[in-house]
């Protein structure tokens, strides 16, 4: 007994989760009020109430004095009348819903007041979420080629010095004072101390004469 309890209340749970899933996102529930001689409110009487929903939403009637109808018709013309929506005669206290799932419009009235009760339902599309675009890679214009970044180039060990590179003995002379340098071809070197046996030299790699700022220690 108590295991088909527990079927029973599952198939339940089941059931309802369907009809949950089956209603559509965001749907709702629009409440109208039939009175004395009137739909929505009692400035209405003699006029027509206007309900708008979107579609997938209902519309529940509320019953609160007298006895109508909520009948689907054009009126006065009374067109359209036949295959609609019909709640038949309700009195106070009763309720009446309809789901609209297509989009238009939904004349009714109340046949036991044809003129004094009258109403129309606008059903609106549901409106659609627009995706955000995803920005993809840019691209080249015509003509127009996206610049590229150039590895540096290292310089090689060896081969010829620079037009302004000194052997690393002769910096060494230069910082410790024992080098005068006069061009970037000639230079005197000497020992402190040695003055009268300063000796010249020649750069191998440069044999032009530089005309710019002479450096003596």
């Amino acid at each position: 007994m108590r295991k088909a309890a527990i079927s029973a209340a599952a198939l339940f749970t089941a059931l309802g989760l369907a009809w949950l899933a089956a209603q559509p996102a965001g749907a709702e529930t629009e409440q109208v009020e039939v009175g004395s001689d009137y739909f929505c409110a009692p400035a209405f009487e003699n006029g027509v109430c206007t309900t708008t929903v979107t579609v997938g939403d209902t519309v529940t009637w509320n019953f609160v004095q007298n006895t109508h109808t909520v009948t689907e018709c054009i009126v006065p013309t009374f067109i359209n009348c036949a295959g609609g929506f019909d709640s038949g005669l309700l009195t106070a206290g009763e309720t009446f819903s309809q789901t609209f799932d297509v989009a238009g419009s939904h004349d009714y009235y109340c046949a036991v007041h044809p003129i004094e009760m009258r109403g129309v339902v606008v059903v609106i599309a549901a409106a659609t979420d627009t995706p955000t675009p995803v920005p993809g890679p840019p691209t080249d214009s015509p003509g127009v080629v996206s610049p590229t970044a150039t590895p540096a180039v290292l310089p090689e060990t060896g081969g010829e010095p620079g037009a302004y590179s000194f052997p690393l003995e002769l910096l060494i002379l230069a910082l410790s004072g024992a080098l005068t340098v006069v061009g970037a071809g000639t230079f005197y070197a000497w020992q402190r101390g040695e003055r009268q046996s300063r000796r010249r030299c020649r750069q191998s790699w440069r044999t032009s004469h530089h005309d710019g700022p002479s450096i003596y220690p």
